[in-house]
């Protein structure tokens, strides 16, 4: 049994949120010298030393089976194995592996009831205190722990902790000597607080985040906290910052730092500039909390001031006397040293533009001695809801957004810097400038980054309770679990700019326990809003759960839904457009409404990423697991693969759709022969961006150039003529496309930020001779096909369709798409669909060889709504390169098209891009289609004669072979090509988690008809 605490069994109550832990802080780190705290290098830090690294570990079956020498003995027999640190231990082969469920816990309930299995780990390693740090207070730093975790320091108990995604910290002093010590750090699987993490994630368990030692002063400063705000924030008094020509030099930047400096020593409370050119004023309040048993002693003080990133002072500095009488009685408030300041002239900190600046705080002792040093980067900048909007900095923001999660597929929770640099620059170079941290305050370090590369963040609390959705927030017993969790965020978050609203966790209802810590929060924090999806849902999108959400923040709702919102406060869909497989249907259309209604800005894609773990898979090949692949029970199978990005971040094709929806400038047609552009940034020009334009004609490149653009204002419309004359030929298209003038943090000079295409001529349709090789000889096009033409109606479902690897949810509990359903049940999967429908064939002989493909399709009633109305066929081997006037280059489909233009691309054959194999590859509104073999030259050409376009796939895989296919390793690519012909397919939709396609989209029944030219030819 556990030393101390065995016999409590604190893990089993959820009343008991921790003991002898530190209270939360802003992560700083404190230096010997200004010039260290400039580097920001903790690991340069004298007084820091990192525990990452190789542990001695043992895990147990129950934590009541720990014996007590596991705490103290030596590690060095055979149960004892290493892992790593940060890491879980799921994922090191130590016998206890990750489970995946959505809603339902791995276990059996109710709350706080625990399974009889509950996996505890034992992590060992020697603990070394140098001479130098003797007479200091020893801190232990745990950054996170799945579930709960104890600690033993020479094999006495130093304290408890809860809270998987915050850290803990405990003063060991009183438990180390100089020298070697030992440490030992208990995790335990599954506790009462399991039941508030049930998040839709993998369950994994162990040290995922750092862990290190600090040695802090006797008197040290506990927590730098840094209140920002902004007064005469009128961005059309700014500069355009966006203009890197608009930079000031080093020079210029020093002068007008100097000047700052002395108006700011010339006259402290100079109150704001009158008059509309007035600039920018930054205000901050620093609050340095002093700690140590010596706090009270007199004659501490706290030297502060603010400087920008290069080190200029832009305040003078401010020496503040730490309180000490704290006998006095009623007036003493803490041992903390306060100081305000007013800057002239700052640059606002935004998503846009990212100014930050710096905060140093000296703590000085009382013979004048500098003990130490923080500084905190802080961004000056304003949140508010006003008007029904959310504004920042006076100005509401479109919030392009997605959700993101801690992972990576071979490390799983623990995440390195890299990784999440990595994440954010590709949201950025994908127009994606808004995060959501579901469902948990990711690891701090991410916040670092959104405030560097300028991204706007939903900082959430970890706290869902899923699976008892409506209990557990009015449950008493998970009260302090409630206000611990939602408190420890924004006490550790509340210094970052890139934070604009302050979630109170996901999915578990909506009751006394939100209130209780909206009310701390409103208090602590009243410089951002707050946001809880579940107030909205249980208490109405109009007037409901205002006490604990600022904002109206539905999940998935329905276009017609948020079109006919008009309420009181903005709408921001914390969760739309379910991108799991190959989805993301109707993202444009609900573009357009939100940019046309009132109130709405924008939302949150669910998600950034699939959760595959790489692992030996049951049937022996490695690949990425989704959920039941460890052989757990229960489990929510893929549904965990729900990611615009693979899990080790390859886009998959909905991303041209998103950066297309994200774009930060838009053109459309203006009238007859004028163009309106529009600028969506809030506070920025467009002069950063390059501006050309192509005319295309019926495939071809008639004009080309660059556009003029004249300035055009932060959410302003410029009207301009058309580049080129309108031709009188049909089928042309005007495509304007914007690229980055230099290079920017995440991207090169030459990135493609935005593009649109205007149509100026409709296509007619093409004549049956029309086609390359019109009028000569060419090959026989039968010796290319093997086997026939045939009709068909069916496609290997997406997951919207419904859940072919979970059939139980869509005919038991009826979540997810339907369509798969009806499909089944009609034999579309399995019979030949020329036994469903209706088909006749007609095939003319032309003169130069080629064939004229006439085919007439009639769905009938019963079969309505099918995936798709067409032909397929297959070309012998070695056909492997496509070319095509059609949308592209991705792949795209009836409802997710928008952002895919009308062009002659070309390309390889498309490699299966989801991790459960479904249907892909389609390329819509296909004028002709060339199939090559590249080591010949020898072409198939297919041009479209009736209607004027039909959608083409050309891929390694039959329908059924991805249909049968549960993982994309199962998947074995044919030598042939299989092609389909689609004169009508379904759209995508969301519907396996939110809406289905919308009634444009469907596939009718009816009658059909298309018609194609098969030519062949030589290189």
């Amino acid at each position: 049994m556990l030393p101390t605490i065995g016999g409590l069994r604190p893990w089993a109550d959820p009343e008991v949120v921790s003991i002898g832990r530190l209270p939360m802080r802003p992560p700083t780190t404190a230096y010997h010298s200004v010039a260290e705290a400039r580097r920001d290098d903790p690991a340069a830090s004298r007084w820091r030393r990192s525990l990452d690294g190789r542990w001695a570990f043992r895990l147990f079956d129950h934590p009541d089976r720990i014996p007590a020498t596991a705490i103290t003995s030596d590690t060095t027999s055979a149960r004892w194995t290493r892992v790593a640190v940060p890491g879980n231990w799921t994922l090191q082969g130590v016998g206890d592996l990750p489970q995946y469920t959505n809603i339902q816990m791995p276990f059996d309930g109710p709350p706080p009831a625990l399974p009889a299995r509950n996996p505890a780990g034992v992590y060992r390693r020697r603990l070394r205190i140098p001479k130098a740090w003797a007479g200091r207070r020893i801190v232990l730093h745990i950054g996170g722990a799945e579930s709960v975790h104890a600690l033993y320091v020479n094999g006495a108990f130093a304290g408890y902790g809860t809270d998987s995604r915050l850290a803990s910290e405990y003063d060991i002093s009183d438990h180390v000597d100089v020298g070697d010590n030992d440490l030992a750090v208990v995790v335990i699987r599954w506790s009462a607080h399991s039941y508030v993490e049930d998040q839709d994630q993998w369950w994994m368990a162990g040290l995922h985040r750092a862990v290190y030692v600090e040695a802090r002063g006797r008197t040290h400063l506990h927590a730098l906290v840094c209140d920002v705000g902004l007064e005469n924030a009128d961005p059309a008094a700014q500069p355009n910052d966006a203009d890197p020509a608009a930079q000031p030099n080093d020079a210029d930047r020093a002068a007008r730092d100097a000047d700052r400096a002395a108006r700011n020593d010339a006259d402290d409370d100079a109150g704001p500039e009158a008059g509309p050119d007035a600039r920018p004023i930054g205000t901050l309040a620093v609050r340095a909390e002093v700690a140590g048993p010596d706090a009270a002693a007199e004659g501490w003080q706290v030297r502060t001031w603010v400087e920008t990133l290069g080190g200029e002072r832009v305040t003078h500095e401010i020496e503040t006397t730490v309180p000490h009488a704290h006998a006095t009685p009623y007036v003493f408030d803490g041992f903390g040293a306060r100081a305000t300041f007013r800057v002239d002239g700052v640059e606002p900190w935004s998503a846009e533009s990212p100014h930050r600046y710096r905060v140093v705080a000296e703590l000085v002792d009382p013979t004048g001695d500098v003990a130490e040093v923080h500084a905190q980067l802080v961004g000056f900048r304003r949140v508010e809801v006003r008007d029904g909007a959310l504004l920042v900095n006076g100005r509401p923001v479109w919030v392009f957004g997605v959700n993101r999660h801690d992972h990576h597929p071979d490390r799983g929770k623990a995440v390195t810097v890299d990784d999440m640099r990595a994440d954010l620059l590709a949201m950025r170079r994908h127009n994606i400038t808004a995060v959501r941290c579901s469902h948990y305050p990711n690891d701090p370090r991410l916040l670092d980054l959104c405030d560097e590369i300028g991204l706007y963040a939903v900082d959430e609390a970890n706290v869902e309770s899923h699976a008892y959705n409506t209990s557990l927030c009015d449950d008493a017993r998970y009260r302090s679990a409630w206000l611990a969790r939602v408190a420890g965020m924004v006490e550790r978050d509340r210094n970052h700019p890139s934070v604009i609203l302050w979630s109170l966790g996901n999915e578990s209802g909506y009751g006394q326990n939100h209130d209780a810590a909206a009310g701390w929060t409103r208090a602590a924090d009243p410089s951002r809003p707050l946001h809880y999806e579940g107030a909205v849902f249980h208490a109405g999108w109009v007037d409901g759960g205002m006490a604990a959400s600022d904002v109206v923040c539905p999940m998935y709702p329905t276009i017609d839904a948020i079109a006919a919102y008009r309420g009181p406060r903005p709408l921001i869909m914390c969760e739309y457009s379910h991108a799991m497989g190959n989805s993301n249907g109707s993202l444009a259309d609900y573009w357009d409404t939100i940019t046309s209604t009132p109130g709405l800005q924008g939302g949150f894609i669910w998600e950034w990423k699939d959760h595959g773990i790489r692992t030996t898979l049951p049937h022996g090949r490695r690949g990425l697991a989704y959920g039941g692949q460890f052989g757990e029970h229960p489990h929510d199978g893929n549904f965990v693969a729900d990611g615009l990005m693979s899990a080790d971040l390859v886009p998959h094709p909905a991303v041209q759709e998103v950066e297309w929806v994200y774009r930060p400038v838009t053109v459309a047609a203006r009238g007859r022969n004028r163009l309106a552009i529009a600028n969506r940034r809030s506070f920025t020009g467009l002069d950063d961006l390059d501006a050309s334009f192509e005319l295309v004609v019926g495939g071809r490149t008639a004009a080309s150039g660059r556009l003029a653009v004249p300035a055009v204002e932060p959410g302003q419309t410029a009207v301009v003529e058309l580049p080129c004359a309108r031709p009188a030929e049909p089928d042309a298209h005007l495509s304007i496309r914007w690229t980055q003038r230099a290079a920017t943090a995440w991207a090169p000079a030459g990135h493609l930020v935005a593009w649109d295409q205007v149509r100026l001529r409709a296509p007619r349709r093409a004549n049956r001779r029309e086609g390359r090789a019109a009028g000569r000889a060419g090959l026989p096009v039968a010796d290319a096909i093997t086997g026939p033409i045939d009709p068909c109606v069916f496609r290997a479902p997406v997951d919207n369709d419904g859940f072919k690897l979970m059939p139980e949810l869509s005919r038991r509990i009826r979540v997810g798409g339907r369509a798969l359903v009806r499909w089944q049940d009609a034999g579309v999967d399995s019979r030949p669909a020329d036994e469903l429908i209706e088909h006749r064939h007609v095939v003319d002989a032309l003169a130069d060889g080629s064939e004229l493909h006439t085919h007439d399709l009639v769905v009938p009633p019963a079969l309505d709504d099918l995936a798709r109305v067409g032909v397929t066929f297959q070309l012998r081997p070695g056909f492997d390169r496509l070319r095509w006037y059609g949308r592209g280059p991705g792949e795209n489909y009836p409802d997710r098209n928008r952002g895919a233009m009308l062009g002659v691309w070309e390309s390889a054959v498309d490699a299966a891009p989801y991790l459960v194999p479904q249907e892909f590859g389609l390329r819509t509104d296909c004028r002709w289609f060339e199939f090559t073999r590249s080591a010949t030259g020898e072409t198939v050409r297919l041009d479209v004669v009736d209607p004027a376009a039909l959608h083409v796939s050309a891929t390694r895989f039959t329908a059924d072979d991805l249909y049968r296919a549960a993982h994309e390793t199962e998947l074995r690519p044919r030598r042939t090509l299989v092609v389909h012909l689609d004169v009508a397919h379904r759209g995508l939709g969301t519907a396996s988690c939110g809406p289905d396609v919308l009634d444009r989209y469907v596939v009718a029944a009816g009658p059909y008809h298309l018609a194609y030219r098969l030519s062949r030819h030589p290189a």
